[in-house]
């Protein structure tokens, strides 16, 4: 206890409607973040992960309440200070690095503007001094030209960039807890090493204490020293990282590491069967309905977090047996190769920005056809993601041509007739800036059907709705909420089910799975693989991470 930095204990977050009674998302969780050292949490989405980590430090929204527990830092328990006591903690002794960047980029000040604010507010630092720390900070994260790039705006920059920046200002403060929530998730491999070499190298030298949210299990193998896993609402293994994951006692976190992919070794993924439940369990074990190896005792008893040798705790009243049997081998897969007409043909494509050092996209073409898809790899910046606008008419181009279906497209999307409106659809790697956050699931859904499906009458609606909704692998019961209230693999799914509804014969996924844990990953690229062969629909598959291509 004396290395801790902030020590969690018997923390329960329930989420409270109105009219409604109170649901609890997490249930007496507990973490110690030990100088130095990185915790990794894991889990899927909606398991409570990034609810924990937040009511860790203190913060909930307005519909959240922290019903028991404590998060000692320092002194000060932070669950029971005030918002300005809190305020005066959040940014400079403790720090938290999200998903989206974009939520925490002002898009209306450049970069430099936004890390002189902070350094000033937490270092005191002015002038040239505050530039030259802005150059390094930049420098240190992989920006390149950091003089250039201060002077630039946040939609200058590539999705792994703003990243990369969003990673520099959390660090700006120098603080001594660091809140990771999935810092790395939408970057490129040869860029997530280099941060994450960064936090290990920073937190080493800093003596900071840092908790790493992930559902990339082999991300954390690699950064962490100790891994907690986590399934709805409770920790249900913990300890040493190399123990949990080479010698896994509970059976969810065997079955995230089967639905984990690897480039080296091709094979088909596998993905849990059914959902997790949408609140905590407390009178069974709550993994039971997708265990391959429950009996009646865990429908009826509730499992402690117990000693499991090793200085692992383990949630599963088989444990032991379970670990002497081991997971069941994984099954090879089998590529498939779509053929038929061409569906797309990019003919010497050429996308440049104003007064940008290179050009972006230069003289690209390919051919695509139907039911084919081909895979688009490349690091942060290299102009992936350029290129799948510039195919929805997002953005037009400055040379080349965009053929679909034997006709010519116009550069920008106003230019193109409606049919190829709805035959072309993007899914984007971030849903937070995608989805409508005024707008229901239901809503959201609605309007692609009514925009471009004739075939679907106004007393249909709900029912189509609710078919995209399982397509997808969500409960049907999320069509009447917001966005805020999905976890960001929930909203990632939503976004996919968006882009079938209009029946499209080309979708553009720009790193669509980058936001969604290994299991609903394994589900939602089997989901997608089923609906190509279906429907023959071509796919440009945009992704930095090779073993999922």
């Amino acid at each position: 206890m004396s290395d801790a930095a902030l020590s969690v204990a018997n923390v329960t977050v329930a989420y409270a409607r109105p009219n409604r009674e109170p649901t609890t998302v997490v249930w007496r969780a507990g973490l110690e973040l030990c100088k130095g050292e990185i915790l990794g949490l894991a889990g899927e989405s909606g398991c409570g992960k990034s609810t924990l980590a937040l009511a860790a430090i203190g913060y909930t929204d307005s519909s959240a309440v922290v019903t028991e527990g404590t998060a000692r830092f320092g002194d000060a328990d932070l669950l029971r200070l005030s918002g300005t006591q809190l305020s005066s903690v959040w940014g400079h002794k403790i720090a938290y690095i999200g998903q989206s960047a974009s939520t925490s980029l002002n898009p209306a000040l450049t970069i430099g503007r936004q890390l002189g604010e902070l350094l000033a507010l937490y270092r005191d630092l002015r002038g040239e001094h505050a530039r030259q720390r802005q150059a390094q900070l930049l420098e240190q994260v992989g920006i390149p030209d950091p003089p250039v790039a201060l002077r630039r705006y946040p939609h200058q920059f590539s999705g792994g960039q703003q990243q990369r920046i969003a990673i520099a200002m959390a660090l700006c403060g120098e603080p001594e807890v660091v809140i990771l929530d999935e810092p790395t998730t939408g970057l490129d491999v040869t860029t997530q090493a280099r941060i994450t070499r960064l936090l290990k190298t920073h937190l080493a030298s800093s003596g900071a204490a840092a908790l790493y949210v992930s559902h990339d299990l082999g991300l954390l193998a690699t950064v962490t020293s100790h891994l907690a896993v986590m399934y709805a609402g409770e920790i249900v293994e913990e300890g040493p990282t190399r123990d949990v994951l080479q010698s896994p006692r509970h059976p969810y976190t065997q079955a995230l590491l089967m639905a984990a992919p690897s480039a080296r070794h091709g094979r088909k993924l596998v993905g849990l069967v059914g959902r997790p439940p949408e609140r905590v369990v407390t009178d069974r074990c709550s993994f039971a309905p997708r265990c391959r190896a429950a009996a009646q005792e865990c429908r009826e008893v509730h499992p402690v977090l117990e000693s499991a040798g090793d200085c692992v705790r383990v949630r599963c009243l088989r444990w032991a047996e379970l670990s002497r049997v081991g997971p069941p081998p994984r099954l090879a897969v089998r590529a498939e190769m779509g053929v038929g007409a061409a569906v797309l043909e990019v003919n010497d494509l050429v996308v440049a920005y104003p007064h940008a050092p290179r050009t972006a996209v230069d003289h690209v073409s390919f051919t695509l056809s139907e039911g084919e898809t081909i895979g688009l790899v490349g690091e942060s910046g290299s102009g992936k993601s350029t290129l799948l606008r510039s195919l929805a008419g997002a953005l037009a181009p400055t040379a080349g041509s965009i053929v679909f279906r034997g006709e010519r497209l116009g550069g920008r999307s106003r230019e193109r007739p409606r049919s190829a409106l709805a035959a072309i659809q993007l899914v984007f790697q971030n849903p937070e800036s995608s989805l409508n956050p005024r707008q229901t699931v239901g809503d959201a859904l609605r309007r692609p059907l009514r925009l471009f499906r004739s075939d679907v009458s106004r007393s249909r609606e709900d029912a189509e709705i609710e078919a995209l909704i399982e397509m997808v692998r969500l409960p049907r019961t999320l069509a009447g909420r917001y966005p805020a209230e999905l976890s960001g693999g929930q909203k990632q799914r939503v976004a996919l089910a968006r882009a079938f509804a209009a029946k499209p014969a080309l979708l553009l996924c720009d790193e669509v799975t980058s936001a969604l844990d290994v299991s609903v990953q394994a589900s939602v690229l089997e989901t997608l693989a089923e609906l190509i062969r279906a429907t023959k629909t071509a796919v440009v598959f945009v992704s930095h991470d090779l073993a999922v291509v």
